[in-house]
């Protein structure tokens, strides 16, 4: 049995699986804190949990570029482009989910200046505030359609290259394109994304946690079955 890719594989198992915790839990601690009526007075009673939020959230950003970079060598042996193309697709990822932090991290400026001696102007910087929430949803959708787009290749090269499983590759191709859909769906302003999400978190999840266990070893048809 080829057992180069073992370690490595259960490497990017981790890394599939820590960002989706990583992202989630940092992406509660910021909400929680800006969907409340005094944003900015929150944000600035808060800092450590709100910057606590948005490092987590950055390092989802980080993990995935090294998703890409560690899969690299795998995915060249068997289709050179896609491997290629995939590492792009997870550093276009990571830039646009950066943006949106700093997006996020910028408003902490805003509850400085709201909170300071003989500030005014509160319902233009709550309305900046929006904004840059804005910003980051936008930023977050486009990352998450790059992400979509980029990884059926991805999935297809694992079915072609028997990688992983026939069945959890095509639960891949089929997540990720839903989550790609939902992306534009949402930008379109229907609030679909969440619903279309599930399947390509639950291969990210499955993937990862099937890596962990078994690394990258090829899988003939017949072991599958």
């Amino acid at each position: 049995m080829n057992t180069a890719n073992h370690k490595p594989g259960r490497i990017l198992g981790l890394l599939f699986i820590l960002p989706f915790f990583a992202y989630g839990i940092g992406s509660v601690l910021v909400g929680s804190l800006l969907e409340s009526a005094d944003p900015l007075g929150l944000v600035i009673e808060h800092r450590t949990r709100y910057v606590a939020g948005a490092l987590l959230m950055l390092l989802d950003a980080v993990t995935v570029v090294g998703i890409g970079v560690l899969f690299f060598p795998i995915g060249r042996r068997h289709h050179p482009d896609i491997a290629l193309a995939y590492v792009c697709t997870r550093v276009m990822e990571a830039l646009l989910l950066t943006v949106g932090i700093l997006l996020l991290l910028s408003i902490l400026s805003l509850g400085e200046g709201a909170h300071a001696p003989g500030a005014s102007g509160m319902q233009e910087l709550l309305t900046l505030t929006k904004l840059l929430e804005r910003g980051n949803f936008w930023a977050y959708q486009l990352a998450m359609l790059v992400l979509g787009t980029g990884s059926v290749a991805f999935c297809v090269l694992l079915f072609r290259s028997g990688l992983a499983p026939s069945s959890l590759a095509l639960l891949g191709v089929a997540g990720y394109a839903l989550l790609a859909l939902g992306c534009v769906l949402e930008l379109l302003g229907l609030r679909v994304s969440m619903v279309l999400s599930l399947p390509g978190g639950l291969f990210e999840l499955v993937l990862g946690g099937w890596l962990m266990a078994k690394g990258f070893r090829p899988v003939t048809r017949s072991a599958e079955a």
